[in-house]
């Protein structure tokens, strides 16, 4: 529910920063572009919500039956050379994803560490880390790029609404971690955690 809130509260501000972004562009070109962004996004917002909630649902059955695999990021796989546009498009979100993903598990690490710790109780003692752990920033990341294929809107609107989920869906994510971690405490699951760092 918390995670939830936290894209809806995105997606209310996608408006404005579309907005804003249409009144100083430099042409009409791109002023319709943003336009455009506008009216798409507010004709499929209900939909992206719903699938992103069912992609972030999937991740957590998944997780609670074993299934889970950890979310890898696609860059890496892809050669470079003789990219179609498509590829380009599927690189840029890519990389847009996974950097809002690394920065936000290295501001989090603490807390993540501590709800991958007891996750791992929760589940038989297996190991949880970022990338499988179903409420952490890959899985999120992950689900939120399924769920934004269904915008029909060029590559820069795209990009501002993943600023956007940066901006609010990860960056509100220390509360939600925060009471993971209080509710598994209260639920007597690891009270203490000694944070062990690799060096």
């Amino acid at each position: 529910k918390r995670i939830n809130s936290l894209v809806g509260t995105l997606f209310e501000n996608v408006d404005d920063a579309l907005f804003d972004l249409a009144e100083r562009a430099g042409s009409n070109a791109i002023q319709t572009e943003y336009f455009d962004g506008m009216r798409e996004v507010r004709k499929k917002r209900q939909l992206v919500e719903r699938l992103f909630q069912e992609q972030a649902t999937t991740a957590f059955a998944d997780f609670a039956e074993g299934k889970l695999k950890p979310v890898k990021s696609e860059t890496g796989a892809q050669a470079t050379s003789g990219l179609s546009l498509v590829d380009n498009i599927a690189l840029e979100e890519s990389l847009a994803v996974t950097s809002m993903v690394a920065k936000a598990e290295n501001r989090l690490s603490r807390s993540l560490y501590q709800v991958n710790q007891r996750l791992a109780v929760i589940v038989g003692g297996g190991k949880v880390d970022d990338a499988c752990n179903p409420i952490g920033p890959a899985a999120l990341g992950n689900a939120f790029r399924v769920a934004v294929c269904e915008f029909d809107v060029n590559m820069q609107v795209k990009l501002i609404i993943y600023k956007l989920f940066d901006r609010y869906v990860m960056a509100g994510l220390d509360v939600v971690y925060d009471e993971v971690n209080t509710e598994l405490i209260r639920a007597g699951v690891l009270p203490q955690v000694r944070h062990v760092f690799a060096h």
